[in-house]
């Protein structure tokens, strides 16, 4: 590599709250089943804590397929809320959820700072967070609550069972 940086400036993706976060039957499909959840303090040494639980839930629930890409997504989330989160050591909740066919990763914390998309410079190796959340997942967004924010994205993991009938 010469050196050179190389920065993506992403449009704003910060979708409305996808309801079915909320258990409500959408169009999109049935209400989601929870797969996993497990409250973390915001600290580092959270972070790899979370991806072996992201690592167990999928491979119980059989969608170990998508596990390096979950692995990047729960990593990239629990990163941000980890320096959003309102205070060093205060919760944060990482829900793995099967909505349909896509696993739904949610990380909830107690801070007031929106995700929001911004230049990326791909020779650093951090302030990429919701830019590999907006290329990898095939959804993601922000749902606002009074005690806090839930950062989400959706992959697709399992076939769609809609489609097969």
């Amino acid at each position: 590599m010469s050196g050179e940086h190389h920065t993506i400036e992403l449009p704003s993706t910060l979708a409305t709250p996808h309801p079915a976060a909320h258990g409500v039957t959408t169009i999109d499909g049935p209400a989601p089943v929870l797969l996993g959840e497990v409250t973390l303090p915001a600290e580092r040494s959270s972070v790899p804590r979370a991806r072996a639980f992201g690592r167990a839930v999928l491979a119980s629930a059989g969608a170990a397929h998508v596990r390096d890409d979950a692995e990047v997504l729960v990593s990239e989330l629990v990163t941000a809320a980890v320096r959003q989160a309102g205070g060093a050591g205060s919760p944060l909740t990482l829900r793995l959820l099967r909505t349909g066919p896509r696993l739904r990763i949610e990380v909830h914390d107690r801070g007031a700072a929106l995700p929001h998309p911004a230049p990326v410079d791909l020779m650093e190796e951090t302030g990429r967070a919701w830019f590999l959340v907006a290329v990898m997942a095939d959804r993601h967004g922000t749902d606002l609550a009074a005690t806090g924010k839930t950062v989400w994205c959706e992959l697709r993991a399992w076939p769609d069972e809609r489609r097969a009938h």
